[in-house]
């Protein structure tokens, strides 16, 4: 990886966070007074999504089984059931980000922002 990809990563990692508050906050303050519609509901979906997701990491770091990284003790263990997270995970951003498409216009970039970030977040966070 070359140096702007990693600084371009690391950006929508720290993007993330605000791209998500920014929905809710946008959701609350202005869409919550609107007449309920399906563009409304498939936002609420999305965000919900990226917000379970996001929500789930500590659970997960909170769970993760122990393991002893200098004698290799749990370690095959320990990864394999990090690993088994993100197959739901991505498939759960996946789904809120395609969703999110066909939300509010005025909130597609911040949802994909969100959920492109999430992934990256949880990617490299749970690499061994």
């Amino acid at each position: 990886m070359t140096i702007t990809e990693n600084i371009f990563d690391s950006v929508l990692v720290l993007l993330a966070p605000v791209g998500l508050f920014y929905g809710w906050f946008f959701y609350l303050a202005r869409m919550r007074h609107e007449a309920f519609g399906w563009r409304n509901g498939i936002t609420v979906v999305s965000l919900a999504l990226v917000s379970l997701v996001a929500l789930s990491w500590p659970v997960m770091a909170l769970l993760v089984p122990r393991a002893d990284w200098g004698s290799g003790v749990g370690v095959e263990h320990q990864v394999h059931w990090v690993e088994a997270w993100h197959r739901p995970v991505f498939r759960t951003l996946l789904a809120a980000l395609v969703l999110g498409l066909f939300g509010r216009p005025r909130l597609i970039l911040p949802i994909a922002i969100a959920c492109i970030g999430t992934a990256l977040f949880w990617l490299f966070s749970t690499a061994p």
